[in-house]
């Protein structure tokens, strides 16, 4: 893919200069900006915007507004690649206007594609699903495969992201049939990375392992190197989950380093996350607050809620750990209201766990009763949503986390893991009771 992406530099490149030679704007025009998305795809995203940025106005300078709105366009898809999600958003939604204005059905689809996969991240599933929905009528409409099957891998997606494992499944799985009926080489390949992280959700680490290393594969055979380093990021998190912390730290260590070449601030900030939970587990506490503090940043930046919740919580649940719990309360609390406006359930019972926790150590009795009652009825209600053989799964791991713990003498791992099997004993219960 490298060779082609190389290939067509070269041959626009070369028309570029012969449409120049005869002073034909357009069409010099038209060469920038293909080698702009050429540099955009490559995720060289400086010198894609110079390009585009410089096609754009050639393009307003001869009056030609297809060839500028498509440029406005590509812009905001490189902000939407670099997190920079206000300014994409901007920009897709002016772009999405021009369309409308000189009536090209295909750029308005794409452009509510794009916009619908910003949601998509920020967590704004019902704003995404009705965008995503619409892109994909007009794209079936005016006979465009490829946006139909792009739509579809979007909205199954947002299926597995909220747990419903099975609707995203098949979807995902016709995605991708239809991508390589097409020869989507790289949606199709998207498609396994998805599926293959279905499956780790599914505590199916052995059918995740194999998908996401083709995934990886497969990513770099076609140069994605976003593609390549998410699928390392994913197999490290397996590793994570099932306590091989010394592979995970290098794959994650790897994975993160990949991301900062090409400028995700997602990825990046994912990985630190990730990278901190580790280190807490391994009682390096100091380690762990610097770099969940850092992902936290990163993630507030770049307007990612859950991950700056989520390293909220992991930043109380520590100074729970270390006893402060003046401070662990604080921080416990603000997450837990911050996951009930994205209703985010767990978040919530997790963080009324935790809450109750503190309470019962400090001989605050009574709150304390009522935190983790509220907490055990949360989890119930999580209970219906997941499957049996999860259970006993994570009841495995976290018994050999203990062990692991009470080798070294950390008591406050050895705490934790006994509040967390506690926890999966009790959604375990609830799922059976009903």
């Amino acid at each position: 893919m490298q060779a082609r992406y190389n290939e067509a530099t070269e041959m626009l490149s070369e028309a570029k200069r012969q449409f120049e030679e005869v002073n034909h704007q357009l069409g010099a025009a038209q060469c920038l900006r293909n080698l702009g998305d050429i540099h955009w795809m490559q995720a060289r995203y400086h010198q894609a915007t110079e390009m585009l940025l410089k096609a754009r106005g050639q393009f307003e300078e001869i009056g030609n507004q297809l060839g500028a709105a498509q440029c406005l366009q590509g812009l905001g898809n490189i902000h939407r690649m670099q997190d920079k999600y206000s300014e994409a958003i901007e920009m897709l939604s002016k772009a999405k206007n021009q369309f409308e204005e000189i009536g090209d059905q295909l750029g308005v689809a794409q452009c509510l594609q794009s916009l619908g996969d910003i949601h998509r991240t920020q967590g704004k599933y019902s704003e995404t699903a009705e965008m995503l929905s619409k892109a994909k009528s007009q794209f079936k409409e005016i006979g465009n495969q490829l946006g139909v099957a792009q739509c579809l891998q979007s909205l199954g997606n947002i299926h597995w992201m909220q747990a419903r494992y099975s609707e995203a499944t098949e979807m995902l799985s016709k995605a991708k049939s239809q991508f390589e009926k097409i020869g989507g080489q790289l949606g199709a390949t998207q498609c396994l990375r998805s599926l293959g992280n279905i499956c780790q959700m599914q505590s199916k680490y052995n059918e995740a392992t194999e998908m996401l290393s083709k995934a990886k594969s497969q990513f770099e055979e076609i140069g994605s190197q976003i593609g390549a380093a998410q699928c390392l990021q994913n197999l490290g998190n397996i590793h994570r989950i099932q306590g091989r912390y010394s592979e995970a730290i290098e794959m994650l260590s790897k994975a993160k380093s990949q991301f900062e070449v090409i400028g995700n601030q997602l990825g990046a900030a994912q990985c630190l996350q990730s990278l901190g939970n580790i280190y807490w587990i391994q009682a390096r506490d100091s380690e762990a607050t610097e770099m969940l503090s850092k992902a936290k940043g990163q993630f507030e930046e770049i307007g990612y809620q859950l991950g700056a919740m989520q390293c909220l919580r992991s930043l109380g649940d520590i100074h729970q750990m270390q006893y402060r719990y003046s401070e662990g309360t604080k921080m416990l609390s603000k997450a837990k209201i911050q996951f009930e406006e994205i209703g985010n359930q767990l978040g919530v019972a997790q963080c009324l766990q935790s809450l109750g926790n503190i309470y019962q150590m400090q001989g605050r009795y009574s709150e304390a009763t009522e935190m983790l009652s509220k907490s055990k009825s949360q989890f119930k209600e999580i209970g219906h949503q997941l499957g049996a053989a999860q259970y006993s799964e994570a009841t495995e791991l976290l018994s050999k986390a203990k062990s692991q713990f009470e080798k070294i003498g950390h008591q406050p791992g050895v705490a934790q893991c006994l509040e967390n099997l506690e926890a999966n004993y009790q959604i375990q219960r609830c799922h059976k009771e009903d």
